[in-house]
Formats: C-alpha cells, sequence, structure tokens
C-alpha cells in the first residue's frame, strides 16, 4: 500500500465526492492523501468534537476488490487491538452502503512524516538529524515495533514514511495496511512492503516475515538517518529488493567516518540477511546503538569526526560486539543465495506492483524538489513544493504515444524556470473557471501564468480521447528521464500525483 499520510491536510477540493458525506460518525471535510488502494480524508466527529484521518479503500479495481476489502478489515482489527502511546488509535471502522466504501477512522496526526524531515534535512546545510533527536524518535518507534510483535504482529512495511512526528518529537507508527498476525494469516507467493527497506526474506515471499523483518527495516532507517542514504539504491524496485537479498550492506562508516565502530557493527548486524543472527528486538538495537554514542569516548565527538580503531574497541565491552566480519568489497554469491535471487525473479511482478509507488509518484525521492500535481476535469496544477527554482523547458507531459497531439511540452510554458515557494503553473481548458489549490501563493500564481487549451479531448490528464479508447495514466518526462506514471482521470474527476524533481539546485558561490 502506499504512503498515507495521516497528518494535518495538504489537499482541499470539493470535486471529490466524498467531501462533504457522512461516513459513520464522521462528516469528510478535505482530502488529505491517496495512493495505491486507499485514501485518507479529514473527518470531523461533530458531536463529540473530535477530528480524525478517515482512510478509504478505494474498491474501483474489481480484480483487487476481495483482496483488498479482506485486508483492510484486517487492518481494523489488528490496530485496534493495540493499545500503545506510539501507535495509531483507531477510533471507527464501518461500511457504507450508499457510498459503497470500507473506512477506518484514526487518530489525526498533527505534524508531518520521517521522510518528509529526512529530505528536509538532506536540504538544509546540516544534512544530518541530531544524534540525540534521532536515538529519541527511534526509541520510540522501537517500543511500538516491540509492542506489536508481542502480540503476534509484525507490520512489514516499517520505513520513514509511516513515522509521524510531532512538534514535540512525538513519535507515531502508521499504516498498518500490511500488518501480518503470526498465528492466523500468511501471504503466499507474493513480496508485500517498500524497496528500499524491505528485508530479504520478505523480499521473496510475505510469509517468510518474521519479527527480525520489522527490525531488519527499522535497521535500514537508522542506516539512512546516520549516513544520510539507504544501503541499497537502484533503477527499479526489483533491482534496489534483489541488493537486499544478495548484496552486503556497504559499511556505514564509508560514507559517515564519524559513526562509532561499535554502532557500524550493531546496524551490519542487524542487517544480516539472516534473520536469526539479527537482534531479538528493536529496543536491543537502539539500545547498543545508544551505548556506542553515550559512552565519554564516543560523545566527545560530533557525528562528523572519525574515531581511531583503538578508542573505539574500548567504547563497549566484548560481549556487546556480534562477532560479524565487516568487508567493504563485494563478494561472489554462493549457490544458496543465488537461488534465493531466482525466487525473487518469479515473483517480480507482484513486488513491483507492490514498490513501484516509491520509485514514481508515489512517494518522492531522496533527493531533489518535490513537486504535487493537482487536476480536475478543467484544470491542471504543477506546484514546486522545493526551495530552489525548476527549470521546465525540458518537461513533458506524455499520454499515450510520445509526440502525439495529446502531449504538452514544457517549452510552451510562458517561462523557462518555475521559482521555489509553492509556486504553480496551470494549463487551463477555455471557457471554464480555473481551480486554484490552497497551496498556490497567489500572487506568484497570477505571475507566473498560465495555459489555456480548447479540445477536452486532447489533453493529457483526461481519460477521454478523441477515439473510443481510454488512457488510464500519462507519463511525466524531464529531458528524456520518466519521473512519474500517474493516473489519468475522467470527466468529472480529481487526480494527483507526486515526484521528485532530479536535479540538483546548483551550489552558492562562496
Amino acid at each position: 500500500m502506499a504512503d498515507l499520510n495521516v497528518s494535518e491536510p495538504n489537499i482541499t477540493t470539493s470535486k471529490d465526492p466524498l467531501i462533504g458525506k457522512q461516513l459513520g460518525d464522521y462528516r469528510i471535510t478535505s482530502r488529505l492523501a491517496s495512493g495505491g488502494m486507499a485514501r485518507v480524508y479529514k473527518g470531523m466527529d461533530y458531536k463529540l468534537q473530535r477530528p480524525a484521518a478517515i482512510k478509504v479503500l478505494d474498491t474501483h479495481n474489481v480484480d483487487l476488490e476481495a483482496t483488498s476489502t479482506a485486508r483492510f478489515k484486517r487492518e481494523a482489527r489488528a490496530v485496534a487491538a493495540l493499545e500503545h502511546p506510539n501507535i495509531i488509535p483507531i477510533y471507527q471502522y464501518g461500511e457504507d452502503e450508499s457510498e459503497g466504501v470500507y473506512f477506518l477512522a484514526m487518530k489525526l496526526v498533527k505534524g508531518h512524516d520521517l521522510a518528509d524531515e529526512l529530505r528536509r534535512l538532506k536540504r538544509s546545510k546540516d544534512k544530518l538529524m541530531p544524534i540525540d533527536r534521532a536515538l529519541k524518535i527511534m526509541t520510540q518507534v522501537a517500543s511500538a515495533l516491540d509492542y506489536a510483535h508481542s502480540q503476534d504482529i509484525i507490520h512489514r512495511d516499517v520505513k520513514p514514511s509511516n513515522i509521524l512526528i510531532d512538534k514535540d518529537d512525538h513519535a507515531t507508527l502508521t499504516d498498518m495496511g500490511l500488518v501480518l498476525r503470526v498465528s492466523a494469516e500468511t501471504t503466499m507467493g507474493t513480496a508485500f512492503g517498500t524497496p528500499r527497506y524491505i528485508a530479504p526474506e520478505q523480499a521473496t515471499s510475505s510469509d517468510k516475515a518474521v519479527p527480525q523483518s520489522d527490525i531488519y527495516s527499522y535497521a535500514v532507517i537508522l542506516y539512512e538517518i546516520l549516513t544520510g542514504q539507504t544501503p541499497f539504491d537502484g533503477g527499479t524496485p526489483m533491482e534496489i529488493a534483489l541488493a537486499h537479498i544478495s548484496e552486503p550492506a556497504p559499511s556505514p562508516r564509508t560514507v559517515n567516518p564519524g559513526i562509532p565502530l561499535v554502532v557500524e557493527r550493531e546496524l551490519m548486524r542487524a542487517l544480516d540477511k539472516d534473520p536469526a543472527k539479527r537482534h531479538k528486538s528493536a529496543t536491543q538495537l537502539i539500545e547498543a546503538v545508544k551505548r556506542g554514542y553515550n559512552t565519554p569516548a564516543a560523545s566527545a565527538l560530533s557525528i562528523a569526526e572519525p574515531l581511531n580503531e583503538e578508542a573505539t574497541l574500548a567504547l563497549a565491552p566484548a560481549a556487546d560486539l556480534p562477532a560479524i566480519e565487516i568487508e567493504n568489497k563485494s563478494r561472489r554469491l554462493p549457490v544458496p543465495m543465488l537461488l534465493l535471487v531466482a525466487v525473487a525473479l518469479l515473483i517480480a511482478g507482484a513486488f513491483i506492483v507492490n514498490g513501484l509507488a516509491d520509485m514514481t509518484g508515489g512517494q518522492a525521492a531522496a533527493d531533489g524538489a518535490p513537486v504535487l500535481l493537482i487536476y480536475d476535469e478543467s484544470t491542471f496544477t504543477f506546484i514546486n513544493e522545493g526551495d530552489y527554482d525548476l527549470n521546465v523547458q525540458d518537461l513533458k507531459f506524455i499520454r499515450g504515444v510520445d509526440d502525439n497531439v495529446d502531449d504538452f511540452s514544457g517549452d510552451r510554458i510562458p517561462r523557462d524556470v518555475l521559482p521555489s515557494g509553492q509556486n504553480c503553473f496551470q494549463i487551463i481548458l477555455n471557457n471554464t473557471t480555473p481551480t486554484v489549490p490552497p497551496q498556490c501563493n497567489p500572487i506568484s500564481q497570477h505571475r507566473h501564468g498560465q495555459e489555456m487549451l480548447s479540445n477536452p479531448l486532447r489533453v493529457h490528464w483526461r481519460a477521454e480521447t478523441e477515439t473510443s479508447t481510454r488512457v488510464k495514466t500519462f507519463e511525466v518526462r524531464y529531458k528524456g528521464q520518466l519521473l512519474a506514471r500517474c493516473d489519468t482521470i475522467e470527466r468529472g474527476g480529481f487526480g494527483e500525483c507526486r515526484l521528485n524533481w532530479p536535479e540538483v539546485p546548483p551550489t552558492p558561490e562562496a
């Protein structure tokens, strides 16, 4: 399931048919996010004067409906049974026959997710989160995971975008849509999860997931916090998954020499391909990491300063150091591991379906500027949410075949550069009143201009064409590189798509 941040709203539209509807005790007031098989709205219980995040299952795909609704009900039962200060609480579950939807009401967290925080840090001069703050947040997440495991529940999609942070750095683990109750349910032959954070055994099949699979994903997040990058990267979800299965994790100290060797060894233990060799709990891992940083020798150093080998080995007794050899060079794989790779290839199709959202429009990549596309039947809005200007001349929206009459090229935009700071460019159908999303800066919106189109059957974001066919998606390309594949909409519909602009902003002159 794609990321569904249950924090304060960032999208409001009157075009969505559920806006203003009553689902259970909650009246829907705005839409927060959408992705995968579900959408998240803000709702209000006017009797109790309590806001909530309302997760609504999208059942338009008939082939997935039976499986999706079963998983949705399982999520409601599993999460409602959990009572922990760092796990999102469930208020209500229901089915609305008049609207044909299943919904889940949960606490609305006022804040942002850890993925947004890490992206912000990478764009800042600091680059990395202060260690004390990182340990505080990740200690809370460890407590939530260990509690869920004690209740025989595996999350299976632990990643930064599923960790919400409020203004006091209180962390909340959310999006339990992929939970698996160990004693009751399995999912044979399918890999659920997110490629950048998925455990090797889970990448082959979700029925192999164990609590240590969540600990592996948790360790990947720790690795990213401490180094600014995840251990494995690649051009496709399957490429990343195969790296988790077959490649040793790179030494984090090669990226950030300021990481104590003790901490590195704990991370490498948690990232072992064999679940049995990992820590017994997430708390055991984070406490070992805290010991590594909180000893006098380590605390005297900044995160960017290297430790010499003798000083680092003195930070903890030998019993605390797992017997793991850290190699920086890649190794040839033994035959059993190659067999695991072959198994992974067999289920590649299922995994790519679940992981592709993180590689394209479902979730922004780690680098670049975040871009949001919002569109209804008459207005298409391109929003620069980043903190640097975007040159849009090599941008292209493609519906169907490249270079046909439905495509829209960036060279048609009046100015070469779309400025930073919630600046918007809009494409509008003639003789219609444009819809201006609340994210747009009103002054810059008028300053940057608009492009008018006359034929609604020849616009890239609409499903209707001049023939009898319907086009389900359109592509967003920059200099020929695919940035995202977004859903088209029918007449009267509403769509949104997130992507990451690949350009790196120029370095300011000294």
